[in-house]
């Protein structure tokens, strides 16, 4: 009785922490229908809220109103920005970005996910523009923010079979190639009718010079934001940094994920 006793307590005091970790991955307000946008960083996500974001805004009839870099979150929040807060909802539906892993409050989600080797790469500059100096090779290894992360990432969401969780993968790649089919299925699948005309003046209006020059336009008027986020020049090109022993590495590491998702890796 008294290792009984020991045993549900245990269980409480564990499902007390694991409630804790996924509070910071919630709105104060969630939803049931909430959509969750996820992806490992630097995945595309920020391309894909333009669209999205541009696209709903014209379902819900609001025409005078189009995606900037100084907006993109009040279209679509950023739940590592606003956790623990209220979000307004005033779209027809509410897409919330995240970086998280698996969370079961996550009903509705739309994965983002991109080839390793290019995410890397991506990453690695981000993260040398905020002042991470070590070499590639190291960072490649990093257990926090390395290839064994991305694993997990992608793993955590690939894996758990959740029949009661509805998930859509989209691949970047797929997107990039044919951003108007991709979303297309996506709100098949979201079970809205759309014209085609509706997505395809939503990508157009969220191409790369767009969002470029959005976030010039946002820096010109805030002396503090200093970065480049947006097609941010003197990146470190992928044949300067991936070694065939790199590759190699990848591979080895991934081989699960990218003979289902990337077997041209192989």
């Amino acid at each position: 009785m008294q290792n009984s006793f020991i045993r549900n307590i245990s269980l409480i005091i564990k499902n007390f922490i694991k409630g804790i970790k996924y509070k910071y991955t919630l709105p104060k307000n969630p939803s049931h229908d909430d959509i969750y946008i996820v992806e490992f960083p630097k995945s595309g996500i920020t391309w894909l809220q333009f669209i999205i974001g541009n696209i709903e805004l014209k379902l819900a009839g609001i025409y005078d109103e189009y995606v900037t870099y100084y907006n993109h979150h009040k279209y679509i929040p950023d739940i590592h920005n606003i956790r623990n807060s209220h979000i307004r909802r005033f779209l027809k539906r509410t897409f919330i970005k995240s970086h998280s892993e698996y969370n079961p409050y996550y009903y509705f989600v739309i994965y983002l996910i991109r080839n390793p080797i290019d995410v890397m790469v991506s990453y690695y500059n981000f993260l040398l523009y905020h002042g991470y100096n070590l070499s590639f090779e190291v960072f490649i290894k990093n257990k926090n923010f390395g290839i064994k992360a991305w694993k997990r990432h992608v793993l955590s969401w690939w894996y758990r079979k959740v029949k009661a969780q509805r998930i859509h993968f989209i691949k970047y790649e797929n997107l990039l190639k044919n951003p108007v089919y991709e979303i297309s299925e996506l709100y098949k699948n979201l079970g809205v009718n759309i014209d085609e005309n509706i997505i395809k003046n939503a990508v157009e209006k969220s191409k790369l010079e767009i969002m470029k020059q959005s976030e010039e336009h946002y820096k010109k008027y805030n002396p503090n934001y200093t970065m480049e986020f947006v097609g941010k020049k003197g990146k470190i090109k992928k044949e300067q940094l991936v070694t065939e022993k790199i590759k190699n590495f990848i591979r080895k590491e991934t081989k699960e994920i990218i003979e289902f998702f990337y077997p041209e890796l192989l």
